[in-house]
């Protein structure tokens, strides 16, 4: 999806058919995904010809290779022992006497490392070893090369970005690795019948154990350093050079380190009980299986999932955090675990010629009197302690949950809670609130109050309240009211009021919060309260007003078995009733936050930052809203750089961590250029300020919130742009934010149907605009594809005054399509039908193209297009329907939208009226044409752009 140009030559390459089945589908719509199948044709035909055929080669060569041999050694080396056991045996020299044996540390040390050597050699010499590890490369460089591009546009390849990609590009290989060869070591020896001589000597067990796992461990660990060359390759492919190599170490080879160790060990555990290999190998390959299912099943507590940690999320800007340390508590839980196996396999071992289970059980406590007892015993109790100090934090100081837990509770909180959700309710129209953050705690508490306001026509029996689950709710009282209903297990509860809160009456709400975490989890740590890059909004730290649906299932299949609709549809856009609220569920409010964090870190809220303060090794600073803002806000606090810019009396800042300033001037002229086009176009900015505030990699994804933009790290901050071709999403990303402080922060829509029209659809449209401002027309069509690409994927003025800061009744997407129609002409009437009120869908083709020289010198170029429109209804199902449009029609020297494609290149760009069928345009040019074609800029919902335009000839 992220590099189409691609896609055919996948459907061609790739073995399985599934890319050419991909390629044959990608614009199906859910009726024909579920009622066709693709005709066995074209690409995907010649997909399975050639790879069948491939296939049969490789089969027929396998097989004229193939010679059967004896195990152990090879022909030619059997043929050189036979000689030499047929040759005349010379007469023995008479021999001194043998060493004195030595069994201190030095003499096992030498023995460790000596059978350590030979094992790690043997894998080494192996050929399948050598396959996969070139394997293992050649798809890491290839993960890399592509790794985290938007509309075509690279990363810059920072380390960490190298490093979560090199996370999984070694899995598969890493334990193919691991169970075939803890087989071919436990058993080598068996294998090539010299296990009685081997075993008939004076060496201690732990001398052949010991060294086979810490040899797979190493073999292991040599992908890992595989991976680490082939981040750097490819980091240097691309141009970067700031290798970071204690990244590397720190937070990929040693983690590597100790789950590849824990799988070594897991693996030669288990061959050394295995009557054979082959046994051996299908226990492990079970149990790769039932890390998956058993974990599907809801059995995925750290307790009892082997070798399982708690995630390490990477940022640039905080590091490991505190989930490292979390982490190192499991490593050293299971590598406790791990040992007791390790003295388990000791006990267990194959000695001699007795190799059943039930006399090595016998003999086993006898085995374990000695050093190996002991250290297991202290590995037991290590493994105990460790397991009761995780599970008070897992169980006891944060709550464990199963996903069917979670997902029962959500369906009851539907059957019991979702009747008020239409219950009317008192708005917010005043927020002060007093925050004091710990970012290494963590912990966040807050002080704060509410004004609620009757906006209703209706005196108000009550007030309903909901928070956060993971908030804990110290204190919450409501002005004339006492608690009616309260269900905890919810984070909802019901407020009577004494006397009914009158139209136009006003009340107050109090409520002091915690939001913190102790210790760590068995999963979902917290991402929002952390060392450097703390981003939390008010949902998360403060109550809310009313029933939301937000939290409840969503999955159909799962929804039925719960005995619920199969989905929650919004209401319908003809209901009067649903303008009561606006989809984000908070209303306009007048806003003062007071924030107190670390004295070295800045904090960011929303609003005129009115005082900043330093006292006690802590900053306090408090901001103030200047407009009416949604009660949706958020608050970030990090050791930020900041870069600053005056435009039109609007102060921009971005702040950034100190080492990410690359694409920051960038996102300055964007935020200067979006401010130009949008206050001339729609209306005066509401706020003084503009700020782009960077948060951890954690999520990667941007929210506009009161002049305000939080902007994850891994978004824009690393973006490569260095190519001119290339799409400048971060320009895109910046001004479709910053049209959200119009589309939603002053007009915002009901909730229902088309509820995103008036905020994500004209964010999107102003966010082009300026692109189109800055880059041409000629440019934007390499974005407009990628768009046109995914919509297909996916089957989604003055008269702002009117509806700016507006409590409700909020506006519809009706209301924009009556404006709309309002100020279009009568021959655009039926085209905002087709793109507003229908699901159009155009299929143009450019069939042909020829241009002629003429006498004169000029070109007659005659253009044949193939056109017709389609109508589809909610299913996907298409019908026909009369066209009858003027598009767009181009005449270039080079191809639209590729490489340095440019406004030089275009000879003629007209609209011409095109009809269903067939048709031929004629035009007369000065210049020869190389390309032609209907559309060239992807300005129409077409099923297949990629033959909108074609050479000439």
């Amino acid at each position: 999806g992220q590099r189409p140009e691609f896609e055919t030559l996948l459907a061609w390459v790739e073995p399985f058919g599934s890319g050419a089945y991909g390629l044959a589908t990608k614009y199906w719509t859910a009726t024909e995904r579920n009622t066709l199948n693709p005709p066995l044709e074209g690409i995907l035909l010649w997909n399975r010809l050639i790879w069948i055929g491939i296939g049969a080669a490789l089969l027929a060569g396998a097989y004229a290779l193939y010679h059967p041999a004896a195990k152990g050694a090879k022909p030619r080396k059997q043929e050189r022992l036979r000689a030499l056991a047929e040759a005349e045996t010379p007469v023995a020299a008479p021999l001194g006497s043998l060493p004195a044996a030595s069994h201190g540390f030095a003499s096992g040390w030498a023995r460790l490392v000596s059978r350590t050597a030979f094992e790690v050699s043997m894998v080494f010499k192996s050929p399948a070893y050598v396959v996969l590890i070139l394997l293992g490369f050649a798809f890491a460089i290839a993960t890399l090369m592509f790794i985290g591009e938007i509309y075509g546009a690279p990363l810059l390849l920072v380390t960490r970005v190298v490093i979560s990609g090199l996370q999984g590009a070694f899995g598969l290989i890493s334990m193919v690795i691991a169970i075939y060869y803890s087989g071919e070591l436990v058993w080598r020896d068996r294998d090539r019948k010299f296990h009685e001589i081997v075993d008939a000597t004076s060496t201690p067990d732990w001398t052949f154990l010991v060294p086979k796992t810490l040899a797979l461990a190493l073999v292991l660990l040599s992908t890992a350093a595989v991976g680490v060359l082939a981040g750097i390759v490819t980091q240097l492919i691309k141009g970067y050079t700031d290798f970071e190599l204690g990244k590397y170490l720190f937070w990929y080879v040693l983690p590597q380190a100790v789950s590849f160790s824990l799988i070594a060990v897991l693996a030669i555990f288990v061959q050394a009980l295995s009557p054979n290999k082959f046994i051996g190998w299908a226990i492990m390959v079970v149990y790769v299986i039932s890390t998956i299912v058993l974990s599907n099943l809801g059995f995925d507590h750290v307790l009892y999932a082997y070798g399982r940690g708690i995630g390490v999320p990477l940022s640039d800007m905080n590091g490991t955090g505190d989930f490292a340390v979390f982490s190192g508590w499991l490593d050293a839980y299971w590598t406790a675990f791990a040992i007791v196996l390790l003295v388990i396999a000791y006990g267990l071992w194959r000695r001699g010629t007795e190799t059943r289970l039930l006399p090595r059980l016998k003999r086993f406590p006898r085995r374990l009197f000695g050093p190996a007892g002991a250290i297991g015993g202290v590995a037991l109790a290590a493994f105990i302690g460790l397991g009761v100090f995780i599970f008070i934090n897992t169980n006891v100081w944060n709550e464990y949950r199963t996903q069917k837990q979670v997902e029962r509770l959500q369906a009851d909180a539907e059957k019991t809670l979702l009747r008020y959700e239409e219950v009317p309710q008192p708005s917010v129209v005043d927020v002060r609130m007093t925050l004091d953050l710990h970012p290494h705690e963590p912990r966040l508490t807050t002080n704060g109050s509410y004004v609620l306001e009757n906006r209703t026509a209706a005196p108000l029996r009550e007030v309903h309240l909901r928070w956060n689950d993971q908030l804990e709710m110290e204190r919450l009282t409501v002005e004339g009211a006492t608690v009616a209903r309260d269900w905890p297990e919810f984070s909802y509860r019901i407020y009577r009021f004494a006397t009914p809160l009158q139209p136009g009456e006003r009340r107050t709400v109090r409520f002091e919060t915690v939001l913190a975490q102790r210790g760590f989890m068995n999963s979902g740590n917290t991402t929002r309260i952390v060392d450097n890059g703390t981003f939390v909004n008010n949902f998360e730290f403060a109550p809310m007003i009313g029933m939301s649906r937000d939290g409840l299932l969503t999955d159909r299949t799962k929804r039925r078995k719960a005995g619920l609709p199969a989905e929650l549809r919004p209401a319908k856009v003809e209901d009067e009733s649903a303008r009561d609220r606006n989809y984000i569920g908070v209303d306009w409010v007048t806003a003062d936050i007071t924030v107190t964090t670390d004295a070295d870190q800045t904090v960011v809220a929303p609003g005129d930052k009115r005082s900043d303060t330093v006292a006690n090794g802590r900053r306090t600073a408090r901001f103030v809203t200047e407009a009416p803002v949604l009660n949706f806000f958020s608050v970030q606090s990090a050791r930020y750089a900041e870069t600053r810019r005056m435009h039109d009396g609007v102060e921009m800042v971005v702040f950034h961590d100190p080492a990410h300033t690359r694409n920051v001037p960038r996102m300055l002229d964007a935020l200067s250029n979006s401010l130009d086009y949008f206050q001339a176009n729609f209306s005066p900015y509401q706020f003084r300020q503009a700020r782009i505030v960077e948060f951890p990699d954690y999520a990667s994804f941007a929210q506009s919130y009161p002049n305000t933009f939080a902007w994850s790290e891994g978004l824009g901050f690393i973006a490569d742009l260095r190519d001119p071709t290339k799409i400048d999403y971060v320009t895109y990303v910046a001004a479709h934010e910053f049209a959200h402080q119009w589309w939603a922060h002053q007009i915002v829509g009901s909730d229902q149907q088309g509820m995103t029209l008036l905020s994500e659809t004209l964010a999107q449209y102003s966010a082009l605009m300026v692109m189109e401002k800055m880059y041409g027309k000629d440019q934007i069509r390499r974005f407009l594809k990628f768009e046109l690409d995914r919509y297909l994927r996916s089957r989604g003025t003055e008269r702002l005054a009117q509806y700016a800061f507006k409590s409700a009744p909020y506006p519809r997407s009706l209301d924009l399509i009556a404006a709309l129609r309002a100020e279009a002409p009568a021959d655009k009437q039926a085209l905002i039908t087709d793109l507003l009120e229908k699901i159009t869908l155009y299929d143009i083709k450019t069939t042909g193209v020829t241009a002629t020289r003429r006498a004169d010198g000029r070109w007659d170029v005659a253009v044949t297009v193939d056109a017709r429109k389609l109508y589809a209804d909610g299913q996907g199902k298409e019908t026909d329907a009369p066209l009858n449009e003027s598009i767009d029609i181009g005449l270039f020297t080079a191809e639209p939208g590729k490489g340095a494609f440019a406004q030089g290149d275009v000879i003629l760009l007209e609209r011409r009226s095109l009809r269903t069928g067939t048709q031929t345009l004629r035009f007369i040019t000065t210049r020869e044409p190389k390309f032609a074609g209907a559309d060239p800029y992807n300005k129409w919902i077409d099923r297949n752009s990629d033959d909108n335009v074609r050479p000439v000839g």
